[in-house]
């Protein structure tokens, strides 16, 4: 779902679970637009309709809608979601975070240096760091299942790899990109927005290594950054740079 009908879904529903007695298009178009939404009434009406049929919204007669349990299961569904692109919002606006750099040309230039780094950990690392690796994507799948904070814990797996890359060359740049774990979040939380199976992701790249592929290990990181910089342009599409218009 895009963030556009993420938040309209979402402002319909609040309003609507606002409201005890039933509601037409014309006073969720007049509450919604309060909020920096310019549609018309008959596009919220359309709307309306598409909630009513996935049994969100309930129509009364002539008199209006009602929110229905399924819709306030909804909306609170959206609501984490709302507070979680607010919360990305906020790390990916602060100065410190972006330092001189674009987000975007951040992320391509972690890509390349990952896909390097996959290559080479497939190469040298030994087989006790690629458990310890293997480790570290199970602490994920528990950390998800009991609906934990796992963020460290993804950064353990790429710094992980890094280090048995053994080329620190590709680790001091890797840092001076200034991938911090708050940025880490960032990264972990656009894969729970737009439902990315991040887990699955280190996985395949932990399968290919220890298979001792290198070319599919680099690939599949490299796959699993693609994800992540298609994640961020979605959220955040004014971070993505306009090639220059040719006279």
């Amino acid at each position: 779902m895009s963030k556009a009908k993420a938040d309209l879904d979402y402002w319909i529903l609040h309003f609507f679970n606002q409201n005890t007695s039933p509601q037409g298009a014309g006073t969720v178009l007049e509450a919604i637009r309060e909020k920096g939404i310019r549609l018309s009434e008959a596009a919220i009406g359309r709307q309306m309709r598409v909630l009513r049929v996935q049994g969100l919204l309930e129509k009364v007669g002539k008199q209006g809608h009602l929110i229905t349990p399924a819709g306030k299961d909804k909306l609170h569904v959206l609501e984490g979601e709302k507070d979680l692109r607010d919360f990305l919002g906020g790390i990916a606006g602060k100065q410190a975070l972006q330092g001189t750099g674009n987000l975007i040309d951040r992320l391509i230039a972690r890509k390349a240096l990952e896909r390097e780094a996959a290559y080479q950990a497939t190469l040298n690392a030994t087989d006790e760091e690629l458990l310890e690796i293997e480790r570290i994507v199970q602490k994920q799948y528990e950390g998800m299942r009991m609906n934990q904070e796992y963020s460290e814990i993804s950064a353990d797996f790429h710094r992980a790899i890094f280090q048995a890359a053994r080329v620190p060359l590709l680790e001091a740049l890797y840092d001076f990109i200034g991938i911090s774990s708050r940025w880490q979040n960032f990264f972990v939380g656009t894969f729970k927005i737009y439902n990315t199976p991040l887990n699955v992701s280190h996985e395949k790249i932990i399968k290919a290594m220890k298979a001792r592929d290198a070319e599919l290990a680099a690939d599949s990181m490299a796959a699993h950054l693609e994800d992540v910089i298609s994640n961020a342009k979605k959220l955040f599409p004014g971070s993505i740079k306009k090639a220059p218009t040719k006279n």
